[in-house]
């Protein structure tokens, strides 16, 4: 009795020190990584740029291979995004670049974990840069990722069958930018992304696209309570620009995605309730300084349809054309004008020049 308790002391005490051991080397990793991160974010020559993330790359899989990385936090890596699936067995890590033409790059690593094998598979994400519209329809795996940075994700059950739906967030470029939902689901330990499960307006979809004027911000986000996918029901600025996606703009109304066990199913035209306890609501937004994807509270307020300087005006929504600025911008210039002869014509005579 006395050689078994002395054995579980034992036992308990090597655990422990293999523990503290494994904290110790992801802090002075998360240090060396922290240190990376800061040089990558400060350097613009894309050829550094590079350079500097393949080695960040590197190092953070080296950190994510040691025993416990898979809860550690990494909190000092600001502008990396890490999220964990709500059973604890997935975690999503994200992170983008950018290039010097504003271009953006993104980097991913998913880890899995094993509880019956106790092991924690790590797998880095590989970009091909395709359009949207290339994949949208299908899966794809590790080796041909689109990139995004993910915010939230979602667990689902499909008979045994887990399935982690992620909403995520691409720059793309200068003229519009994208929300998505995707479907993340893994064969043995390898992970996959796109799987029919979204019944929409246009039948069964692998994942679902959201591109929209990068102008304006769209509201994709998980609502835990009403167990809901609730976002900004996007439509064209005028109808005349309806094939151009970089002019849709949220229009004040939301649809939603609600899963009945089967399948996300969408409904149109739901009304979005913030949470009655608070006078303030989150928005998911993308951080230009940090780089990512962050949680902004802001003040509840409400939005005069009637009011010139909305979003829209009479209720219709109004398209700016490049004729309008140079109208409005004449219109300042003719007041700027006016202004500069009025504030001379105040002045007293000079005496400059007389004898």
């Amino acid at each position: 009795m006395r050689l078994s308790i002395l054995f579980l002391f034992a036992f308990l005490i090597s655990s422990f020190s293999f523990s503290q051991g494994n904290e110790s080397k992801l802090r002075e990793k998360e240090l060396e990584l922290s240190q990376l991160l800061a040089e990558l974010r400060s350097v613009k020559e894309d050829a550094k740029i590079d350079d500097l993330n393949a080695e960040f790359k590197k190092e953070f899989k080296r950190a994510l291979l040691i025993d416990g990385a898979f809860d550690y936090p990494f909190e000092s890596l600001r502008t990396v995004g890490k999220i964990h699936s709500q059973d604890k067995l997935v975690r999503v890590i994200t992170w983008n670049v950018q290039y010097e033409n504003l271009a953006f790059n993104y980097s991913s690593f998913i880890m899995k974990k094993d509880e019956r094998r106790n092991k924690v598979y790590v797998t880095e994400l590989n970009r091909q840069q395709q359009p949207y519209s290339m994949i949208e329809g299908e899966s794809v795996t590790d080796e041909n990722w689109y990139g995004a940075l993910y915010y939230d994700i979602i667990d689902v059950k499909r008979r045994s069958r887990t399935f982690y739906t992620l909403l995520g967030y691409d720059a793309n470029n200068q003229s519009s930018s994208i929300k998505l939902i995707d479907v993340l689901y893994f064969t043995g330990s390898k992970p996959n992304f796109g799987y029919p499960l979204f019944n929409t307006k246009n039948g069964r979809a692998r994942r679902v696209i959201f591109e929209h004027s990068a102008k304006a911000t769209m509201s994709l986000k998980y609502d835990d309570k009403r167990e809901k996918i609730i976002f900004d029901h996007l439509t064209p600025e005028s109808p005349n620009l309806k094939e151009f996606r970089s002019y849709y703009i949220p229009d004040m109304s939301y649809d939603a995605f609600n899963w009945d066990g089967k399948q996300w199913n969408l409904e149109e035209d739901i009304i979005a309730i913030n949470k009655e306890e608070s006078d303030r609501v989150e928005l998911k937004a993308y951080d230009s300084k940090l780089d990512t994807v962050v949680t902004v509270p802001v003040k509840k307020k409400w939005i005069n349809p009637e009011d010139p300087n909305s979003a829209v005006s009479g209720g219709k929504h109004q398209a700016i054309t490049p004729e309008d600025i140079e109208e409005g911008n004449s219109k300042k210039n003719k007041k700027k004008r006016k202004k500069e002869k009025k504030r001379k014509s105040s002045y007293p005579p000079s005496n400059i020049g007389r004898p």
